[in-house]
């Protein structure tokens, strides 16, 4: 039996717009539209410097700071034998995520530095580190009371994109503890990552390219959250900074975002600034926003 063609074609059509209105009818049936509505793309990069003498010394709480140094100097040298996969002390972390708005996919690089300057670098699912400042920490001994073995606990650490944490393992069963199980002494270091990201993001959304800029002043609610974090932001200008007037271009941004003053340029060698704890930890985190045609490899007219 001959078919024409253009019924063939017609009846395509007509399936499509029927699937397609199906979909409209009933969206919760395939929620993929929904994924690709973002249309940026983004590069977000991390770094934490701990300040391993400052952690250490909390940890112990020392009653003489002279002993507290011999035992931290002997610790150290202890250190010296070691390839760098061992004792977390030195270590410097740099976390990098990619997320790719055309696909849904995100990639996450950890890259670690140690003390004796080996570095590890690797894809992960989830930012972290963890284990004791000084392996020698971590001398179990079956005839060691609670009490002792309450202490040792308490100087093995948790090391995540946005904190810095201790005793994290569960006495009882092993393992690493669940979120829920910390105190909020357990704390030795916190970040408001989650608002400073949704400020720079939105930031960048509204002005094109200027989530790299240099922060004169972060959004009310962001240094509230800095002040209960023990965290400061130190900034340095070689010449006074022009500013980008948030206010004047878009009153209402301006007044949802808590009155954030920003530079007109990103960062670079005339003015920058970092954030960094009393103990004297320090912080970073930049983003960069990807939009579509921006790559300066592709589109080129020969």
């Amino acid at each position: 039996m001959y078919i024409p063609a253009w019924l063939i074609v017609g009846a395509i059509i007509v399936g499509v717009w029927y699937f397609a209105k199906s979909k409209k009818q009933h969206p919760a049936e395939n929620n993929m539209p929904q994924i690709f509505k973002q249309k940026f793309s983004y590069k977000l990069d991390i770094h934490i410097e701990p300040n391993w003498y400052n952690l250490y010394k909390k940890l112990h709480n020392p009653k003489s700071e002279k002993d507290f140094d011999k035992v931290v100097e002997a610790k150290i040298k202890e250190t010296e034998k070691d390839d760098g996969s061992t004792n977390l002390w030195g270590r410097r972390y740099y976390f990098t995520e990619y997320y790719d708005s055309a696909s849904g996919l995100t990639q996450r690089f950890q890259r670690v530095i140690c003390q004796n300057g080996k570095q590890y670098f690797y894809p992960i699912n989830e930012f972290g580190d963890r284990g004791y400042v000084f392996a020698s920490d971590d001398k179990f001994d079956v005839r060691e009371g609670d009490e002792k073995r309450d202490a040792r606990q308490k100087l093995s650490i948790d090391i995540g994109e946005d904190f810095i944490r201790n005793d994290i393992f569960d006495k009882y069963i092993g393992g690493p503890k669940s979120d829920f199980d910390y105190e909020k002494e357990n704390y030795l270091f916190q970040f408001p990552l989650s608002d400073v990201f949704s400020f720079l993001f939105a930031l960048g959304h509204r002005f094109h390219d200027t989530e790299g800029n240099t922060i004169i002043k972060w959004p009310d609610q962001i240094e509230k959250k800095f002040k209960e974090f023990g965290i400061e932001y130190e900034t340095y200008f070689d010449y006074d900074p022009e500013p980008f007037d948030i206010e004047k271009h878009d009153k209402e941004f301006f007044e949802k975002w808590g009155k954030p003053k920003i530079c007109l340029y990103g960062e670079d060698v005339f003015h920058s600034g970092y954030l960094v704890t009393k103990d004297k930890t320090y912080y970073g985190v930049q983003l960069k926003m990807f939009r579509s045609g921006e790559n300066d490899r592709i589109g080129w007219e020969n």
